[in-house]
């Protein structure tokens, strides 16, 4: 990942050709095995119980290298640094194994009109063996930039939301930073230094969206065949911090929906919900 956030920075400097406005037409394919002490040391970090079935999480992060290597691409007409993971929708056709060889295609799609900017999004699929296994739209963000050639596309809507009573209290130190990373491989510095966090428009260090997104998911440990995940992120969780976890409907084990939330204004963090696959 360090090559790739390095072209990345890079990328935001005013030199080299600018780009059009079209994304290229690349495409990644790669096979990764599912290893039982690197998928332990994930499990771990996001409070997952320990067994045979992957998390879809883990699935997420094998590929984000490879959605990182297509975004800090310089044909790309957008700034990998700085996006906004927004949104994310995985459709879980069946089960992934540990010890099985997942093979992967990534590419990208947009880019797509934003009331605040402009998307782009990440598409993945995972098969084992030709069976269809996850199928995952990763929506990044780029605030306060317009191009001409983005199309349009309807963006998923803002749900009123009141904060329930939570059923846990996540406290979330700095350190929780660094063990994502080590187990994601999403070493971005807005995760891991507070100058860094300060130098796009946070306070101190924020964490990782998918991490929370994970552990939410962990808390709710749906048992289905197959289902739907979705998770819209809103505001970014400060670091250290203490915020509150529910389910807001359905029940665990079960297709439901939960929120982190703030504790203080009851505003969302994360917002996850586990439908069954139509």
């Amino acid at each position: 990942m360090l090559p790739i956030y390095a072209r990345a920075l890079l990328k935001t400097l005013p030199v080299g050709p600018r780009t059009g406005p079209e994304l290229p037409d690349h495409a990644i394919d790669r096979s990764i095995p599912l290893e039982p002490v690197a998928y332990a040391g994930f499990a771990h970090v996001v409070g997952h119980g320990l067994d045979d079935i992957v998390h879809p999480g883990y699935l997420h992060i094998l590929g984000f290298p490879l959605s990182m290597q297509l975004l800090a691409d310089p044909e790309v007409p957008l700034p990998m640094m700085g996006m906004v993971h927004i949104h994310n929708r995985v459709d879980m056709h069946s089960q992934a194994r540990l010890g099985e060889v997942v093979d992967f295609h990534l590419e990208l799609a947009g880019p797509f009109e934003h009331t605040k900017g402009t998307t782009i999004e990440v598409r993945l699929e995972a098969k084992v063996d030709g069976r269809p296994v996850m199928d995952e739209v990763s929506t990044y963000l780029a605030k306060g930039r317009k191009l001409s050639g983005a199309k349009p596309k309807a963006q998923v809507p803002h749900l009123e939301f009141t904060a329930p009573q939570p059923s846990a209290l996540w406290r979330l130190d700095p350190i929780i930073g660094q063990r994502y990373a080590k187990v994601s491989g999403d070493y971005n510095p807005i995760h891991l230094n507070g100058l860094a966090a300060k130098g796009f428009g946070f306070p101190r260090q924020i964490a990782h969206g998918m991490y929370s997104a994970s552990r939410a998911f962990s808390a709710m440990d749906p048992r289905l065949e197959s289902y739907r995940w979705d998770v819209s992120f809103a505001k970014p969780i400060l670091l250290p911090g203490t915020v509150g976890y529910a389910l807001t409907s359905g029940r665990r084990h079960e297709a439901a929906e939960s929120a982190v939330f703030d504790l203080k204004n009851g505003k969302p963090h994360v917002l996850s919900r586990v439908a069954h696959l139509e």
